[in-house]
């Protein structure tokens, strides 16, 4: 995730986003709803089909400031962690797109 992608990643959703279990185990209807405002990774389906784990480690890893987009870490660091697993659930259950 890094330029546009990343700032668009979870912007809009992120924004409304938050925390995770540790299990990683989110409702991705819930997930939808808080990804509706990004608009970037929907056009581009880059997040889509990614392993819910992989996603939930690039979302904490932004939020603890860490990654090269600094956008994505300030939008990162306003979401709540109990919305990661959800948004993770619906990004990784979207069927991958085709490159």
């Amino acid at each position: 995730m890094t330029g546009k992608i990343g700032v668009c990643v979870l912007a809009g959703a992120l924004a409304l986003c938050a925390a995770g279990a540790a299990s990683g185990a989110g409702d991705a209807a819930k997930g939808e709803a808080l990804a509706k405002g990004c608009s970037c990774h929907k056009s581009k389906g880059d997040l889509n089909g990614v392993p819910t784990d992989a996603l939930l480690a690039k979302m904490r890893a932004y939020k603890d400031g860490q990654g090269p987009n600094k956008a994505m870490i300030t939008i990162m660091q306003k979401v709540s962690d109990a919305d990661l697993p959800d948004l993770a659930a619906y990004y990784s259950g979207l069927a991958a797109v085709k490159k």
